[in-house]
């Protein structure tokens, strides 16, 4: 049974939120702080995702290369403390924590391949990088420019940075108050591009030509293209001929 596009819409959000839930508890489990109702929750959604890596494996016509697309949600379902024997050594603690680390990134690795199309949209993610560069820099020259500890120096850039000033920090000198200006300006530019990517994200989605349509439905396809078969395939093959076909007589 194949989803349709909303279904597949709200399928990816709620395993991709379970994902990042999920690896939250993990990262708290390393702790030792997870309560017994919050455990109970953690297995339920462990068990989820190995039903859904279950059936998804069983529609891929190609094993082999499923499971090699697909390793980090497989290493996401193992079940490590089931399969381990406890062990005496004091060393196992930190042996089970980098286990468990190795699950927090399994997790993660879903939703942020989900999120990728939406941080090439625009060229955000340049954005991104330049604003991260940004307050790393302005944290190192804001504690050379008013001898604030380095700690404070990236705090202090990222709040101003987000344009959140919490005012508990505040620079003083002539370079520090230049480099807060960059820091907002920089921050109001993110924020700028945050809504414009937003908006052309959506938009594209909903305002699209018969043959924009189609790429979608392509890229749909090509999104799970380690379940597609030969034919599926060589019919995508035919399909982005036509396209470009179409596109030629356009132009002409």
């Amino acid at each position: 049974m194949k989803l349709g596009k909303t279904q597949h819409i709200v399928y990816d959000v709620v395993m991709s939120a379970l994902a990042v839930f999920a690896a939250v508890l993990v990262l708290f489990d390393c702790t030792g702080s997870l309560s017994e109702w919050v455990r109970t929750v953690s297995v339920a959604i462990y068990v989820l995702f190995a039903a859904d890596l279950a059936v998804r494996t069983a529609a891929a016509p190609d094993k082999h290369r499923f499971f090699k697309i697909n390793f980090w949600d497989a290493v996401a379902v193992l079940p490590i403390h089931g399969i381990l024997p406890p062990l005496p050594d004091p060393r196992a603690d930190t042996f089970l924590n980098v286990l468990n680390l190795i699950r927090i990134v399994a997790f993660l690795s879903r939703p942020l391949r989900k999120a990728q199309r939406f941080y090439n949209t625009n060229g955000f993610k340049y954005v991104v990088f330049a604003t991260f560069m940004t307050i790393i820099t302005g944290g190192v020259l804001i504690h050379y420019a008013e001898g604030m500890d380095f700690g404070d120096g990236i705090w202090w850039a990222f709040v101003t940075a987000t344009t959140v000033g919490y005012g508990d920090i505040s620079p003083s000198t002539l370079y520090g108050r230049l480099i807060a200006m960059v820091l907002m300006l920089v921050g109001i530019g993110l924020i700028g591009s945050l809504t414009s990517t937003l908006t052309s994200f959506f938009m594209n989605r909903q305002h699209k030509k018969p043959a924009d349509a189609v790429i979608e439905t392509v890229k749909a396809q090509l999104d799970r293209f380690d379940e597609l078969s030969d034919d599926d395939i060589e019919q995508l093959c035919k399909v982005l001929k036509a396209l470009r076909t179409e596109g030629v007589k356009e132009r002409r």
